[in-house]
């Protein structure tokens, strides 16, 4: 059995090292040579990596792909060629892990990008997920002003915890022109076009969800960044580390 590992992302080569230390077989994966992949193989990708049809129908039968989350179409097509699946993103405890990490690049963006000291900023958080909670924390720490916008009303009245600002749904636009950053985490449209007027201009808009909250090209007169898998980036070693925890199964507790 050997691991091939996709090292297109940098946090995979702290994966690769962690295997190879293990005595286990391991080679670099490359999607022109897929005759190298035998029966009982894993195949490792990031979590955010993305498939397309074609890709996956391609690979053989009898193997384990570890990575993020399949649609229900791209299960289907594995399942047809009895191929093992190991969602990271199932991993409670690395998913919590890798927020944290997010979190730690979204604040390294807004050190990055923006002109004002992280003091002078406020900051707008739209969701409350995993990563909203994990960069509240954070900023709550280095005493760092935001406010938390819900569309949960359920999970609305928990969000009093982090802070004293939270919005409910769209009551955040009433407010919106005070915000110097805005940090989406939700992964759906949320702004219309009159809504993305309403946005102060020069806001630094972070995007960290896999679906844009606007139409981007409408964002026009703020900067507005896409920002994915923002721990392959900034905090390689230890992204790494927690994907290797996860693909070893060591997060289990019950």
């Amino acid at each position: 059995m050997n691991y091939l590992i996709d090292i297109s992302d940098a946090r995979n080569e702290y994966v690769k090292k962690r295997l190879i230390n293990d005595g286990e077989k391991v080679l670099d994966f490359d999607e022109a040579n897929l005759d190298r992949i035998k029966q009982g193989d894993n195949l490792i990708f990031a979590p955010a990596k993305k498939f397309d049809k074609n890709f996956l129908t391609n690979l053989p039968n009898n193997i384990k792909l570890i990575c993020g989350t399949l649609t229900d179409e791209q299960r289907e097509i594995i399942k047809g060629k009895n191929i093992d699946y190991q969602n990271l993103m199932e991993d409670e405890i690395f998913t919590v892990k890798n927020a944290n990490l997010t979190a730690e690049g979204v604040l390294a963006k807004i050190l990055e990008l923006s002109p004002k000291s992280i003091y002078e900023n406020n900051v707008l958080i739209l969701g409350g997920g995993r990563i909203a909670i994990a960069l509240s924390v954070l900023l709550s720490k280095i005493g760092v002003k935001f406010a938390i916008v819900s569309f949960n009303n359920i999970k609305f009245p928990r969000y009093y915890l982090y802070t004293n600002k939270c919005f409910y749904k769209k009551q955040y636009l009433n407010e919106i022109q005070k915000y110097d950053v805005i940090v989406n985490t939700i992964p759906s449209k949320i702004f219309e076009h009159d809504e993305i007027l309403k946005i102060k201009e020069n806001t630094l808009f972070l995007e960290t969800a896999s679906i844009n909250c606007l139409d981007k090209d409408k964002a026009m007169h703020f900067n507005y960044v896409n920002c994915p898998a923002l721990p392959s980036k900034y905090c390689l070693q230890t992204a790494g580390e927690y994907m290797y925890e996860a693909i070893k199964g060591e997060n289990k507790y019950d």
